[in-house]
């Protein structure tokens, strides 16, 4: 009985493969679907490997026994493919593992999980990719040499911010702010908010966005985000001087279990994502850096009071 029921679900689920690849590539097409790699579709992807190798089966040897292109296990096992829940129930029957079973259990509401459409996919680009990476990421450290973070920003001084420079469209301001003040909501979600470091230049906290009032209103609010047990903010002060980050802002993310870090950096020709243990490591080193020459948190909130009150 058993193996009859397998039977029927590999013939039910194989049938469907040319075409669920002919269909993604329709809506890829048409309504272009974001998907990055995220640690989770990442994690998703090495534990089918894991089950694939431990079948002894080479991609391309599964590729065949489902009836599709090896290229798309190879990108399912990369993470570059969200799978659906059939895709991998499909997988699991190929490696022989019950699917009323863990790991099966797991892995199928994992793919479940991951083909929810979040927010952002809306925005498109690399801006969307990065808060798909902020979503799932558990830890922040952000430094800023000009402007307070987008996660820490108020909603009017994040109207000013995406005001500057850019197209006067309201549609697309107002599109644009409604999706920095969402993606504070990682700052409180439960029961893992996200534990953000930020380090603030001067500068940042001095500039006046939108004029004194706005500028106000946002210190204040920095001033009660500090209070929280997962924000912790600190001032670089002019008198630090130089530092390894003079150039630009960055920030890094830390993730679940065994996800590696991931740096980024915003630039004005565009965004840079960056994984290779160099990278991260000149990265880190900057950020030590930074928040030794910093004022400690106590300082700076003391520091942004002042300021909030006597004026920049």
């Amino acid at each position: 009985m058993q193996s009859k029921h397998v039977h029927m679900i590999n013939a039910c689920v194989r049938t469907r493969c040319d075409a669920r690849e002919r269909m993604d590539l329709v809506q890829n097409h048409d309504m272009p679907r974001f998907t990055p790699a995220t640690p989770r579709s990442r994690r998703l992807g090495r534990e089918l490997r894991k089950l694939r190798e431990t079948k002894g089966l080479t991609g391309e040897e599964t590729a065949k026994l489902v009836r599709c292109s090896s290229s798309r296990i190879s990108r399912i096992e990369s993470g570059e493919i969200k799978p659906r829940a059939g895709d991998v129930m499909e997988l699991l029957v190929t490696y022989g593992v019950s699917l009323n079973e863990e790991p099966a259990t797991s892995l199928l509401q994992q793919a479940r999980d991951l083909r929810e459409d979040g927010w952002w996919q809306r925005l498109g680009g690399r801006y969307a990719t990065y808060i798909a990476y902020e979503s799932e990421a558990v830890e922040l450290k952000n430094f800023e040499p000009m402007l307070v973070p987008g996660l820490l920003q108020t909603e009017r001084y994040a109207r000013e911010v995406n005001t500057i420079g850019r197209e006067s469209d309201t549609d697309t301001i107002n599109q644009r702010v409604a999706a920095r003040m969402t993606r504070q909501e990682v700052l409180h979600r439960q029961p893992t908010p996200l534990r953000m470091h930020a380090i603030l230049s001067e500068a940042a906290v001095r500039t006046e966005v939108g004029g004194p009032e706005i500028l106000r209103e946002q210190l204040d609010h920095l001033a009660t985000l500090s209070r929280m047990p997962n924000v912790t903010i600190q001032v670089l002060r002019f008198e630090a001087g130089a530092h390894l980050a003079i150039t630009s802002g960055f920030a890094l993310l830390a993730f679940e279990q065994d996800e590696p870090p991931l740096g980024y950096i915003e630039t004005l020709a565009g965004e840079l994502f960056l994984e290779s243990s160099r990278d991260l490591a000149r990265l880190s080193a900057a950020y030590d850096n930074l928040r030794t020459l910093a004022r400690s948190p106590a300082e700076s909130a003391k520091f942004i009071k002042e300021l909030s009150k006597h004026g920049a």
